[in-house]
């Protein structure tokens, strides 16, 4: 944890934690930070309110699934969104947790792929709530798809149109205006290309 990024005091868990960790994002708000990832294969979120003490939640895997890690993480006002990925039947399938008071409790909420090797790529809140981004298909002919919610409750997916012609992906997703901005790539046998476009609200 750093206030000046120019000196860092290491962080410590209020939780007596043991096997194996990870934390692969995080987001803030005026009331602390909450960061995502997993804790014995099982999801699992953190808490803070000063980036120095954190406390671990460690949340119930999904019916069915053997494994489970949030990847991503987004706020916007007392709702938070975390989502991820289950391994079930061997195949990874995305999921979702919500909460409604700033991190300190969640729920598994419905979020459907809309179609086989569905991976999410991104995620932010905006001026709707929240907007996601991913792809799905057979590598090199993946499509993106969008998600949009007003609390993460709801989720209401939509493809985006063909970028490219060939592997499309949105990495990265920021609110603009009534707008959301997300920066990506299409691959083809022959090119890379790199795009940046708006995606309409909701």
């Amino acid at each position: 944890m750093a206030q000046s990024l120019t000196s860092w005091t290491k962080a410590q868990d209020m939780n007596v934690m043991s096997g194996s960790i990870q934390v692969l994002a995080v987001a803030a708000d005026p009331h602390g930070f909450v960061s995502a990832g997993s804790h014995d294969n099982q999801p699992a979120v953190r808490t803070t309110s000063d980036g120095r003490l954190w406390t671990t939640i460690d949340l119930a895997l999904p019916a069915g699934a053997s494994s489970a890690v949030l990847q991503q993480i987004a706020i916007n006002g007392n709702h938070v969104v975390a989502l991820g990925q289950e391994i079930r039947a061997g195949r990874a399938v995305p999921f979702a947790e919500q909460s409604s008071d700033g991190g300190a409790s969640w729920r598994q909420v419905r979020f459907s792929p809309p179609g086989p090797n569905t991976v999410i790529t991104a995620l932010t809140a905006d001026s709707g709530g929240f907007t996601a981004a991913g792809q799905y298909g057979q590598p090199g002919q993946q499509t993106v798809a969008r998600w949009t919610s007003a609390t993460g409750t709801a989720w209401t997916q939509t493809q985006v149109s063909a970028l490219g012609g060939g592997s499309d992906a949105i990495t990265a997703l920021a609110p603009s205006g009534s707008a959301v901005i997300g920066i990506g790539s299409t691959a083809t046998m022959a090119s890379l290309r790199f795009l940046l476009l708006a995606l309409p609200p909701g």
